[in-house]
C-alpha cells in the first residue's frame, strides 16, 4: 500500500499572502488541522497548521508556515510515511508530482490505513 492509495486527493491549498483569519476561518470550515501552501504556479512552497496560526506572529500565511516541509511522491509506502511523521514529529505529508500537491496524507489517513489492513487479515468468526 503506498501514498495513493490513502491520500486525500481534493487538498486545500492556501497561498502565502492570504491573512492568518482567512486561513484559520478555512481550516475551521473544512475541519482540518493544516495545509499546504502554494505558489501562483501551484508549486509547494510551505506548510501551515493551526498551531502555526495560533501563535500570533504575523498577519499573512508567509510569516509563519514552515518552509520545505515534508513532503513525497505517490509511490511512498505507507509504512515509509508513518516514519516520515515520526521522525520529522509532523502529522501530515503533503503528496507531490513535480513540486506540485497532488494529494495530502495526515496521521489519521495512516491509522485508518493499517486498521483496515489488520481487519483484512483478521480470520472469521468462527474460523481457526
Amino acid at each position: 500500500m503506498d501514498a495513493r492509495d490513502i491520500m486525500t486527493k481534493d487538498v486545500i491549498t492556501f497561498t502565502p499572502g492570504m491573512t492568518i483569519g482567512e486561513a484559520q476561518s478555512a481550516l475551521l470550515r473544512y475541519r482540518i488541522h493544516g495545509a499546504p501552501v502554494v505558489d501562483d504556479t501551484k508549486r509547494m512552497i510551505g506548510m501551515v497548521s493551526l498551531t502555526d496560526l495560533s501563535a500570533g506572529f504575523g498577519e499573512r500565511i508567509s510569516d509563519v508556515m514552515t518552509p520545505d516541509p515534508v513532503s513525497a511522491d505517490g509511490s511512498t509506502p505507507v509504512e515509509q510515511l508513518a516514519g516520515l511523521m515520526l521522525d520529522r514529529m509532523v502529522r501530515r505529508i503533503a503528496i507531490l508530482d513535480e513540486g506540485r500537491v497532488v494529494g495530502i496524507v495526515s496521521a489519521s489517513d495512516i491509522i485508518r490505513a493499517l486498521l483496515d489492513l489488520h481487519e483484512e487479515r483478521r480470520p472469521a468468526a468462527g474460523s481457526r
